[in-house]
């Protein structure tokens, strides 16, 4: 097996700057170090991880405990966060708490529990910080204080101060969406939200209401429906809305599988979106491209949210401060066929 020091010999430079490299931690030009990468590349050198931890007492392994990997937001998450460490030589564990297929989304003790005992498994295996993946965002609050490692919540806020957590700018990403509406000339326009108290529905609505507001437009409170985020609530309410409402030219669904209910009604009624009326979604799930037309919506970037965690609990390893413990990531307007 090729050794640091054969590696540091045929890129012709130290063995302390191919570590520092390896480890994120170099200050040597691009080019240096795309030439340590491509040999380290074709060498097929791999850190020994069990050396380096006698070494020191770091382990370069990150826990990455995450609430439920069948949900939808949770696998490019685990993607962003394995890219992010890969590039510093840390490798991750994972424990999949199937929150959602347990306890069917719905908190309860036992479920608090299972954290803390995912916790405590994290810090027997001596793990140098943890990363907590949540399924949908809220203020979490039943993590326990003073954890001796670092360690950061994505996709979701959190209670206690000394964690970090990287969340959706939801406000923003909506109002922009409403902006969009607006702009192709839409005023009248009918809202389905997710489950009421939800945080996601209740930051979107924030975010219409201001763009509404910011045009002089008035608030309707009869055009506003909550759903369950699923395809058939989708339905129910927008034959909710057109029982209320004759006049409504948009229809903007907190989420793209209500959105799929929508076109269920339209079609139901010969009716189609883009032509009749215009519908937007939020998400970019794969059912958005699925639908004829396609539906435009909001693009959740899952990658970047494991990225941002990562990043920051590797800052908090290496013992850097960070500019802030809340980072909101923006969702990105993807414009199709489906707004006219």
């Amino acid at each position: 097996m090729i050794t640091l020091k054969e590696i540091a010999a045929q890129s012709g430079v130290s063995i302390a700057t191919v570590s520092n490299i390896l480890n994120g931690k170099s200050n040597v030009s691009e080019a240096t170090k795309q030439r340590v990468m491509q040999i380290v590349k074709e060498t097929g050198y791999r850190p020994n991880y069990m050396a380096r931890s006698l070494r020191s007492s770091k382990t370069n392994t990150i826990g990455v405990i995450i609430e439920d990997i069948t949900n939808f937001s949770s696998p490019l998450q685990i993607d962003g966060i394995t890219a992010a460490l890969e590039y510093r030589g840390y490798k991750l564990i994972l424990e999949n708490l199937r929150y959602y297929t347990k306890y069917n989304g719905v908190p309860n003790n036992s479920y608090v529990e299972s954290v803390q005992s995912a916790i405590q498994e994290m810090l027997t295996i001596k793990v140098d910080g943890i990363v907590y993946v949540a399924g949908h965002t809220r203020n979490i609050d039943f993590l326990p204080s003073n954890l001796p490692i670092p360690f950061v919540v994505s996709y979701s806020g959190c209670n206690n101060p000394a964690y970090p957590y990287v969340v959706i700018d939801d406000v923003t990403s909506a109002f922009n969406m409403t902006e969009f509406l607006i702009s192709k000339g839409h005023t009248k326009i009918g809202i389905i939200a997710g489950s009421k108290n939800n945080e996601h529905s209740d930051q979107r609505l924030i975010g219409w209401e201001k763009s509404m507001k910011s045009h002089g437009l008035s608030l309707e409170p009869s055009l506003i429906f909550f759903g369950d985020w699923k395809r058939e609530s989708g339905y129910n309410c927008c034959k909710k809305l057109f029982e209320t409402s004759k006049d409504i030219t948009a229809i903007f669904c907190f989420n793209d599988l209500m959105a799929a209910g929508v076109y269920d009604y339209l079609k139901e009624n010969n009716m189609t979106a883009g032509k009749d009326i215009s519908v937007v979604g939020f998400d970019n799930r794969e059912v958005s491209t699925f639908l004829v037309p396609q539906l435009t919506t909001m693009e959740i970037p899952l990658p970047q949210f494991g990225v941002c965690a990562a990043e920051a609990l590797l800052k908090l390893i290496d013992e850097e401060k960070l500019e802030s413990q809340e980072v909101r990531v923006m969702c990105k307007l993807i414009e199709r066929a489906s707004v006219k």
